[in-house]
């Protein structure tokens, strides 16, 4: 994990902040053959320390205190939806979602509103959580 992603959790998170359940491997296996994907390195490793949840009103789906797979019912949800089947979707603002693009490891965002489709937004899982802590903290 990212020592700056860390940084801002600890400066400006609070005790139940994160659900912290992190999947076991064979709940891993499961999900990504359901979703038929391969998640990529960074998302797995937030999956495994901090799970669901987020800072400063930021919201990163993951696994909820009850072993649901947040994020994997929202893409199955959203699949009905058009969204691509490479895409898995890690947190909904309303009228777009922020979607890892499990084929190339990027962030984008995406609207079944939208008929341009997907906007590429971040190069990699951990410049998208970095991004989105450091601006809801300097929006505080």
């Amino acid at each position: 994990m990212n020592a700056e992603i860390e940084e801002l959790i600890s400066e400006f998170g609070n005790p139940g902040d994160f659900t912290r359940i992190a999947p076991t491997p064979e709940k891993v296996a499961e999900i990504q053959t359901d979703l038929g994907v391969t998640l990529p390195k960074q998302f797995l490793d937030y999956l495994a320390e901090y799970s669901h949840g987020g800072i400063c009103g930021v919201e990163i789906l993951g696994i909820g205190l009850t072993g649901r797979a947040i994020f994997e019912e929202a893409t199955i949800d959203y699949r009905k939806d058009g969204l691509p089947a490479n895409y898995v979707v890690v947190e909904n603002c309303d009228e777009w979602l922020y979607c890892i693009d499990c084929d190339t490891g990027e962030i984008v965002s995406w609207s079944m509103y939208d008929n341009d489709g997907s906007i590429p937004a971040y190069p990699d899982f951990d410049s998208f959580l970095l991004d989105s802590f450091k601006e809801a903290a300097d929006n505080m």
